[in-house]
């Protein structure tokens, strides 16, 4: 059995570590006080307000009351306090949930648009509201931290401001550069960091499946050591699939086998599916109306959905009292009646995306995988979990549900994450690469296609723009001590300022990135991820050359080098230099490719 043995903690100074796992319908903190010598210990929060009468729950409602104004008035377990609703009745104040999914990236398709997700306050983006929704986690956390570890709070202030306080963010697998950095926005905006490079070093980040993995292997959940395994993560709005093996056990490696996989099917799903079904089934009963019927699908969500367990069942959505009926809709005394076989057709999506996804692993993974482990709130569903059961029985694949609150599995494994740091290789899920211009060859019909876009470099060779090198292909196994380079060089006339810079590119294609920019005619699978530029003007090793015809030109040669080790991909820039390796990643706002390959 694979579990986490953490040594002590060997830094001089205390330090905490706050991770923060947002869901779309529930959220949960957990936190670590690392100090010299002790071993660390993931704890998680269990106090919030509004819901003090919910002895040791590690979950809050993913929910925000906004005033007519633009302001946040309400937040979490305190939303749904009667005091609460009946004053946002009252001063018509705007609930907002569901947010997460308007991060949805393009590219990962969904069947609920925005325009079915509850409206956004006026005035506010979705980087508001995570904005605000941190600042309020950030404030339970702080209290409880204070209110549970005196020593902590007679030095929080400090700890505060010498930057000893670290925050991890879990996110879904699906999301990449362009939303890390908007949650990385959203938590300067709401005061978990300053807006300075030191601040925003403090805010890391993790998928949601590796933080998943985490949780099991600290919980000591994972037997399989000869094979490889599933972590599935099934949650409100999306299903996180990854797949590893162990790689080592002295200290315990995992490695990521397989890309990992996304799918926008998570529970409100579901309940989207419920809520479109009764609509149509009510539209012309009086319950039909926008209140009533809002009414019935959150009793759905919050009861039915998580009791079923069979197409044979009967289920009853109980929602009103027992002067309520309306026998030719199937309503009685406050219960509205639906056949399992309906109720089932609500999950089914959901269940064919898991499959697919589990499947799909197994087909690609280079070791056997025997097992599936699932954690996250929809998990607990019996019904998903005794149909992913039988449909992959023939597969010989056995679902596990970890022992424990699995509800809290992301947040806990997300401390786990930074302090254990068990996977040691990923998988790259997209190529990544740079637009270039190549040097023109007469004998390549290719060029000789493009020879009227054509330009002569300060050398007098001829180049031509619109190529497309490939840095890291996808697929790549990568291990965090493995750089990926590819050369290039660019051309200056004497007196000109050197500078050389590349705009990183994301390739969504199937297969290899073609050589060519105009050879993929959908250009929404290309998309500029950052722009790395070096300043060259105190470097001593530009060639001083001669052209062809005796023109003087310079000639720099560098790298474009890229670390994918962790969840966040990291480009730079590098060149030699009297021997030493010389690095500049200096962000800018630079037209795309004009670099040589």
């Amino acid at each position: 059995m694979a579990t986490s043995q953490t040594p002590a903690y060997k830094g001089s100074t205390r330090r905490v570590v706050i991770a923060f796992d947002i869901g779309t319908t529930f959220s949960g903190v957990s936190y670590c006080i690392l100090d010299p010598g002790v071993v660390p210990k993931i704890c998680s929060l269990t106090r919030y307000p509004g819901q003090e009468h919910v002895a040791g729950s590690p979950k809050i409602p993913t929910v925000m009351y906004y005033d007519r104004s633009g302001k946040m008035r309400s937040a979490g377990a305190e939303t749904a306090l009667p005091e609460t609703t009946e004053t946002a009745e009252e001063e018509e104040w705007l609930k907002v949930e569901w947010f997460k999914l308007r991060m949805r990236p393009k590219h990962l398709p969904s069947k609920l648009k925005n325009a079915q997700l509850p409206p956004l306050p006026t005035g506010k983006t979705v980087n508001h509201l995570f904005a605000d929704f941190m600042h309020y986690l950030y404030g339970c956390a702080e209290k409880f931290i204070c209110d549970t570890h005196p020593t902590v709070a007679r030095s929080w202030a400090d700890l505060k401001s010498s930057g000893a306080v670290t925050f991890v963010i879990a996110h879904p697998n699906g999301w990449e550069g362009a939303q890390q950095a908007k949650l990385r926005k959203s938590a300067v905006m709401g005061g978990l960091v300053p807006d300075t490079p030191e601040g925003r070093s403090r805010v890391s980040f993790v998928t949601e499946g590796e933080a998943s993995l985490h949780y099991c292997i600290r919980g000591g959940f994972i037997d399989d050591l000869e094979r490889g395994f599933v972590v599935a993560d099934l949650g409100g709005g999306t299903l996180d699939f990854s797949a590893y093996r162990v790689t080592g056990t002295k200290p315990l490696r995992v490695d990521e086998m397989d890309a990992s996989k996304c799918e926008l099917e998570g529970s409100v799903l579901v309940t989207q599916r419920a809520h479109v079904f009764l609509k149509n089934k009510l539209k012309s009963s009086v319950y039909g109306a926008d209140g009533r019927l809002e009414q019935i699908s959150q009793k759905f969500d919050e009861t039915t959905k998580k009791v079923f367990r069979t197409k044979n069942d009967t289920c009853l959505i109980v929602f009103g009292s027992t002067m309520d009926k309306d026998i030719p809709n199937g309503i009685r005394a406050g219960k509205l009646k639906l056949t399992g076989e309906e109720v089932a057709a609500f999950f089914e999506p959901s269940i064919q995306a898991s499959v697919k996804a589990i499947k799909e692993h197994i087909k690609d993974s280079s070791l056997k995988i025997s097992a599936v482990y699932l954690v996250g709130g929809f998990s607990a569903s019996p019904y998903l979990n005794s149909e992913l059961s039988a449909r992959l029985r023939a597969d010989g694949i056995t679902i596990n549900s970890p022992d424990g609150q699995t509800v809290k599995a992301v947040a806990d494994g997300a401390v786990s994450f930074f302090i254990d740091h068990h996977v040691m290789a990923r998988v790259a899920k997209i190529s990544y690469g740079a637009p270039c211009s190549r040097t023109y060859n007469a004998g390549d019909p290719e060029h000789v296609k493009r020879s009227d876009t054509r330009y002569m470099r300060p050398s007098g060779d001829f180049s031509l723009p619109g190529g497309f090198s490939t840095i890291l292909p996808k697929g790549t196994i990568v291990s965090e001590e493995t750089a990926f380079r590819f050369q290039y060089f660019m051309e200056f006339e004497r007196g000109e300022t050197p500078s050389v810079h590349a705009d990183l590119t994301a390739y969504r294609g199937p297969g290899k990135p073609p050589d060519w920019i105009d050879q993929i005619t959908d250009k929404s699978l290309l998309k500029t991820l950052c722009h790395v530029t070096g300043d060259m003007t105190t470097v001593k090793n530009i060639a001083d050359q001669a052209g062809a015809s005796g023109h003087r030109f310079l000639r720099c040669d560098y790298e474009v080098c890229l670390w994918f080790g962790g969840p966040e991909l990291t480009a730079q820039i590098s060149w030699k230099e009297n021997v030493s390796l010389i690095v500049c990643s200096t962000s800018g706002d630079l037209p795309p490719g004009s670099i040589e390959k």
